[in-house]
C-alpha cells in the first residue's frame, strides 16, 4: 500500500474542517459520504492524522463540500 500524498492529507483536512465549521458533525459527514468511511475516520482526517486511502474518498468529500456548505 502506498502512502497518500501530503497534498491529499491537507486537502481532506481542509475540507473536513470547513464542513465542521459550517455545522456538520463527523457522523453526518460520514453518512453523507454514503458510509464509505466511519465518523472516526472523518475525525482522523480533520486532525491531519490520516489522508483518504482511496482517491475516490477524497473526490466524494470534495463533492460533498461543493454541494452542501451546511447541513
Amino acid at each position: 500500500m502506498s502512502t497518500p500524498p501530503t497534498d491529499a492529507l491537507a486537502r481532506a483536512q481542509g475540507l473536513v474542517l470547513a464542513l465542521l465549521s459550517a455545522g456538520w458533525t463527523h457522523q453526518k459527514i460520514a453518512e453523507e459520504l454514503g458510509d464509505r468511511v466511519s465518523a472516526r475516520t472523518i475525525y482522523r482526517w480533520a486532525k491531519g492524522e490520516h489522508a483518504p486511502q482511496q482517491a475516490s474518498d477524497l473526490v466524494a468529500l470534495e463533492r460533498l463540500a461543493e454541494r452542501s456548505p451546511a447541513p
